[in-house]
């Protein structure tokens, strides 16, 4: 098992101060959704699904909503089978009809641990040599607390934490799903189940532009990636109509994104914009540009801040590789950090951004070149 960062450890402060809400209600399915194969029902104030061995195709109660960062608990007890308490996951065409992050819940040891469907199966696989035997009972009703942060994880069955994973490669949003294994005779049970959504939250819905205005050819497509493509003739950074840029202003905040680019490629992430008609003299820009590997770089390469401070190394990866930007912006102080790699730490009072105002718009700009964004997440401060 991997070591979780300090940030993880200290969830349970953060989540003191939010309040859990039921993800299940206790009397109906109103929230959730049927897949095929299986039955769910609700009986004596718990979701129960069976299916018969017969039945090669795995059930699926999948929750309507989707969710980035959270808190969930609930209780389960399996009666008999293999099922699995999903997170973050996707639904998709296939007899198993989710991919995405499972809880395995079972009646082993390997309960707890963290199955990925549609990837790369087994990521952390307990036994009895990591989880004490007496830990977990099949059969007998059983706590599950999963903290999901970020790209970090951590599962625990009946307090003892069973599988922690830090800076995960896996999926950031998704929904909550409740599996019904095929080819097995399949009761089990689950209730009390309930969330605490955390500070972050998703720019996009998934589906549209909502919350955003352009005049650009940005498109949503699937996996809650916006990409641009630019219409033939365009040219040229001075269209500002055409950048993607909030609705509403923002002040201090930690912004939380991924991005790719192609070969050449160019954009960046404006922040604080007064006047739209003039994100450049109103704003300041964070670069997005092809430099990977380059020894000589300035301001205006990527990780710069345009016209004011250079990166302080070259982390940016290679054209067509995910990049992951942690911008966060209190006061006059900017911190940004590209893949795991702090590379400003600014006072922008003692730079030429210093009469730039302290609330402002987020865009993303439109250099006429292919461009790539998802997992698009603010934390208001």
């Amino acid at each position: 098992m991997r070591l979780i960062l300090p940030a993880l450890l200290a969830i349970s402060s953060i989540a003191s101060a939010e309040k859990a809400t039921p993800l299940f209600d206790g009397k109906s399915l109103t929230g959730w959704t049927a897949l095929p194969s299986g039955t769910w029902t609700v009986e004596d104030g718990a979701i129960v699904g069976k299916s018969p061995k017969s039945e090669k195709r795995h059930g699926m109660l999948l929750s309507e909503k989707q969710y980035s960062d959270f808190i969930v608990t609930a209780k389960f007890r399996v009666l008999s089978g293999d099922s699995g308490f999903y997170f973050r996951s996707e639904r998709v065409d296939s007899k198993v009809s989710v991919n995405g992050f499972q809880v395995e819940v079972d009646s082993s040891q390997e309960t707890g641990g963290l199955y990925e469907t549609g990837g790369r199966a087994w990521v952390n696989k307990p036994t009895e040599a990591d989880i004490p035997k007496k830990n977990y009972q099949p059969g007998e009703w059983t706590t599950l607390e999963l903290r999901a942060v970020g790209r970090d994880i951590e599962v625990k069955i009946n307090g003892v934490v069973t599988s922690k994973l830090t800076n995960d490669k896996g999926r950031l949003k998704g929904h909550f799903g409740l599996q019904l294994h095929g080819s097995d005779e399949m009761h089990v049970e689950f209730k009390d189940i309930h969330i605490q959504e955390l500070g972050f939250v998703e720019m996009f819905n998934g589906k549209d532009l909502a919350g955003w205005q352009t005049k650009g050819n940005w498109i949503v497509e699937k996996d809650n990636t916006i990409t641009l493509k630019p219409r033939e003739g365009e040219s040229g950074w001075k269209r500002y109509a055409d950048y993607l840029t909030t609705d509403r202003k923002y002040g201090n905040f930690e912004l939380d994104l991924e991005f790719k680019f192609n070969a050449e490629g160019n954009s960046g992430v404006f922040m604080r914009i007064g006047d739209l008609k003039d994100h450049v003299e109103s704003g300041f820009e964070v670069q997005i540009l092809d430099t990977h590997g380059k020894k000589d770089f300035g301001p205006h390469d990527c990780g710069g801040v345009i016209r004011t401070s250079a990166p302080k190394t070259m982390a940016v990866k290679p054209a067509g590789e995910w990049n992951r930007y942690q911008i966060t912006l209190k006061d006059s102080q900017l911190k940004v950090i590209l893949n795991g790699t702090l590379i400003q730490d600014l006072d922008l009072s003692k730079t030429d951004m210093k009469t730039r105002p302290m609330a402002g718009y987020i865009s993303f700009q439109d250099e006429a070149k292919r461009i790539w964004y998802r997992n698009v997440r603010i934390k208001e401060l």
